[in-house]
């Protein structure tokens, strides 16, 4: 199978997305500086791959035999429900944080979206990684295995 290396351009962008909301994440929970500024670029960044991905300007790896949506795929439908679930609560946690008068943070709120909100979303774009690297390399989807 012949890909494109360019199709490697959404998967670097996701990494790149996982890896500040990661960062940002353990900011906030030790409650350090610029987690404001991590948090929302990895938000920027997480839209602008979904953006350029749907919109079929960055390319993505087309299996022949593969043209539906792979909704019979338990493991589909748990990526899309974790990675929404965890990409609208970070923008809701960015805009409480960013509106919020003040300083400090209670620590459910820190506990909160690093003990949960960001696994789960890290579940979910995992999913979605490891089925774009076997589409890359191996010309398989992961959502037909499982």
């Amino acid at each position: 199978m012949d890909v494109s290396p360019l199709c490697l351009i959404n998967v670097f962008l996701a990494i790149l997305a996982l890896g500040l909301y990661i960062v940002g994440s353990h900011k906030l929970y030790r409650y350090r500086s610029k987690y404001l500024l991590y948090l929302g670029l990895a938000i920027g960044i997480d839209i602008l791959t979904a953006s350029l991905a749907s919109l079929r300007i960055t390319p993505t790896v087309q299996l022949e035999s593969m043209v539906t949506v792979p909704w019979h795929s338990i493991l589909f439908k748990v990526h899309v429900i974790f990675s929404m679930i965890g990409f609208c609560g970070f923008i809701l946690l960015f805009l409480y944080l960013l509106f919020q008068k003040s300083t400090k943070y209670s620590v459910q709120i820190r506990k909160w979206q690093f003990l949960g909100l960001l696994p789960v979303w890290i579940i979910g774009e995992s999913i979605a990684l490891t089925n774009s690297l076997m589409k890359i390399f191996f010309g398989m989807r992961l959502f037909d295995m499982v």
